[in-house]
C-alpha cells in the first residue's frame, strides 16, 4: 500500500487542521452547537442570507454534490438547516437555516488584558465612567480569551433599544433620531450626529463602549448596532438594517460611524 502524500496533501491537512482550531457556535432548538469543519462554516454562511439548493452549495463551495450531500444530511439532523420540496421539482431540496449563529472563537490577545486593567483602575471613584468600564471590559474580556460574541452583543442590543423605544414618542426617523440623540446625551453614551441623510449615516462621538479603547476591530459597535436598530425599527414599523462602518474608535478613529438603509425580511 503506497502510504506517500504529495506535499500539496500534506498542505492541505495542516490547512485544515489550522482552520478547525476555530470554530463557530450556533443556536439550535436542541441548544449550541459548535461547528469546527471549515465546511460546514462556509453553508451555515452562505444560508444566513439566502435558501440554496444542493447543486448551488456544491457550485458555490467548489465541492462535488455527493460531499456536500452528507453534511447536509448531518446538519440536519443536529438542527441546524431544514430543507423543503422545490414548488418546481419535487426531486430538488432547497436548504434554510433553521439555526442561529451567537459566536466564534479567535486568537486569544493577551494585551487586552491589559486594558481591562487600565480601563478599571481609570474609573474608580466615578460611578457613571465605571459602570461603562464595566461594561467595555466584560467585552474586552471575551476577546481577551479568544471568544468573539458579535451576534449575541447585537441581540442584547436589541432587547435594550427595544424597551428604550417604549419611552420615545415619535413615529418619524427624522424626530426619532432628535429623541436618539438626547437619550444618549442624557444617559452620557455618546454624541450622536447625523452625517448625511442619503444614505442615512451616523455617527457617535465619545462612544460608551469604544472611548479609550485599544485597537481590536469593529465588535464594539455591534451593541449600538442593536439598540439603534430596534428604537428606529419598533417606532417606524419599517425594515431597517444598521450595520457598524469600519470607522470606529476601537480602529483608531475619534468616533463610530453607522449606515441605516431599508432590508428585506430575510434580514430582520
Amino acid at each position: 500500500m503506497n502510504c506517500l502524500m504529495s506535499d500539496s496533501s500534506i498542505s492541505q491537512n495542516i490547512g485544515d487542521i489550522e482552520m478547525d482550531r476555530f470554530f463557530q457556535v450556533y443556536l439550535t432548538s436542541n441548544g449550541l452547537k459548535q461547528i469546527s469543519n471549515p465546511l460546514r462554516q462556509r453553508i451555515l454562511s452562505e444560508l444566513q442570507d439566502k435558501e440554496l439548493s444542493l447543486s448551488d452549495i456544491a457550485y458555490m463551495t467548489g465541492k462535488a454534490q455527493s460531499t456536500i450531500s452528507g453534511h447536509l444530511e448531518e446538519m440536519v439532523r443536529e438542527k441546524l438547516i431544514a430543507c423543503r420540496e422545490d414548488p418546481t421539482d419535487s426531486r430538488r431540496k432547497i436548504y434554510h437555516l433553521i439555526s442561529k449563529p451567537i459566536g466564534s472563537s479567535s486568537s486569544p490577545r493577551e494585551d487586552l488584558k491589559d486594558a481591562i486593567g487600565r480601563t478599571i483602575a481609570g474609573s474608580i471613584g466615578m460611578p457613571s465612567t465605571f459602570l461603562k468600564g464595566v461594561i467595555r471590559s466584560i467585552i474586552l474580556g471575551m476577546e481577551s480569551i479568544g471568544l468573539k460574541m458579535e451576534p449575541m452583543l447585537k441581540d442584547i442590543g436589541k432587547m435594550i433599544g427595544s424597551e428604550v423605544s417604549k419611552s420615545m414618542k415619535s413615529n418619524s426617523i427624522e424626530e426619532l433620531l432628535k429623541e436618539i440623540q438626547k437619550f444618549y446625551e442624557l444617559h452620557e453614551l455618546g454624541d450622536v450626529c447625523v452625517y448625511s441623510i442619503r444614505p442615512l449615516v451616523l455617527i457617535i462621538r465619545d462612544e460608551y463602549n469604544c472611548h479609550r479603547m485599544p485597537e481590536t476591530g469593529r465588535s464594539f459597535c455591534i451593541l449600538n448596532e442593536g439598540i439603534i436598530g430596534a428604537i428606529l425599527e419598533n417606532r417606524t414599523g419599517m425594515c431597517l438594517k444598521i450595520l457598524a462602518d469600519t470607522e470606529c474608535l476601537a480602529s483608531g478613529y475619534n468616533h463610530c460611524k453607522y449606515l441605516v438603509e431599508l432590508a428585506s425580511k430575510s434580514h430582520a
